[in-house]
């Protein structure tokens, strides 16, 4: 499928799909020196605390009601309260835990981001090569909201995460699903193919594929449900070249109710993952 950087640049990338494992993948890729420019934008809102447009405000209004969910999940999960968020954009999330209680820890490639996560909440948040300097076997929870879409070595990261948790710690990854009716439905206009900050595009098959090789197992796959108004509402913007509030809220429901009575299949999945041996739930 051959699509547009709607958000920025109006470059064309085209998506593959990988026969063995499900797995799909944006090309071109760009040049590690060049990726921060695709990120380069106000309107960037996960690396903004910014109520800009109707879209960002919605983003932000609903991002303060899930951080309450995510942080029930993580206590449901687990029963450690050291937590790793990869991708923390402006710590919010981080925050939020640390109010209650939890030892805190941040990695955030953007610098402005970071910045503001440190200067403003003086949370603990580095820069992406200092992963590669925290202790090993050294955290309870990883989480990782919408970001792992974005790592162009999903190995390495993969890796990252089995040698940082402890024996029984859990991490938390949540992904745009690409099987999802909204995702259908838009076609080359769902917002969450994003491309080309969103390097790979899971649904369960490629994800399952991902954390068995590096001998992990799903234990859980938690719905999020708000992401379908929220990307439906951008995919409007593209396909149209205006928003239509109205026509994403009917998609978003129709998405949720499809997934709620078929298979599963959200916009958004949560997959709650622990190291092979270590597993206490049922697998899903």
């Amino acid at each position: 499928m051959e699509l547009s950087d709607y958000f920025l640049t109006q470059e064309k990338f085209t998506l593959y799909k990988c026969n063995a494992c499900g797995l799909v993948h944006t090309t071109p890729v760009p040049s590690l020196s060049k990726l921060s420019d695709y990120y380069a934008s106000e309107e960037y809102i996960s690396h903004s605390g910014k109520k800009t447009n109707l879209i960002g405000k919605v983003y932000l209004r609903v991002r303060k009601y899930t951080h309450a969910r995510k942080y029930r999940l993580v206590n449901k999960h687990s029963r450690g309260r050291s937590i790793l968020d990869i991708g923390c954009a402006t710590g919010e999330f981080l925050n939020f835990c640390s109010a209650r209680g939890m030892t805190v820890t941040g990695i955030e490639p953007n610098p402005k981001a970071r910045n503001y996560a440190v200067s403003q909440y003086h949370l603990d948040v580095k820069d992406e090569q200092e992963i590669e300097l925290l202790k090993s076997g050294s955290v309870d929870v990883i989480t990782m909201w919408h970001v792992l879409e974005h790592v162009p070595d999903l190995n390495r990261r993969m890796m990252d995460l089995s040698r940082l948790l402890k024996e029984d710690g859990t991490a938390f990854i949540a992904l745009p699903n690409h099987s999802s009716f909204d995702a259908k439905y838009y076609s080359e206009h769902w917002a969450a193919w994003d491309v080309p900050r969103h390097l790979f595009h899971f649904d369960r098959t490629s994800f399952r594929h991902l954390a068995e090789k590096h001998n992990f197992t799903v234990t859980d796959i938690l719905p999020m449900r708000f992401d379908a108004f929220y990307v439906s509402m951008l995919s409007e913007k593209y396909r149209r070249g205006k928003s239509s509030v109205l026509n994403a809220v009917l998609v978003g429901l129709r998405s949720n109710l499809k997934a709620m009575t078929g298979r599963g299949e959200y916009s958004s999945l949560i997959y709650v993952i622990k190291k092979n041996g270590t597993i206490k739930s049922r697998t899903v």
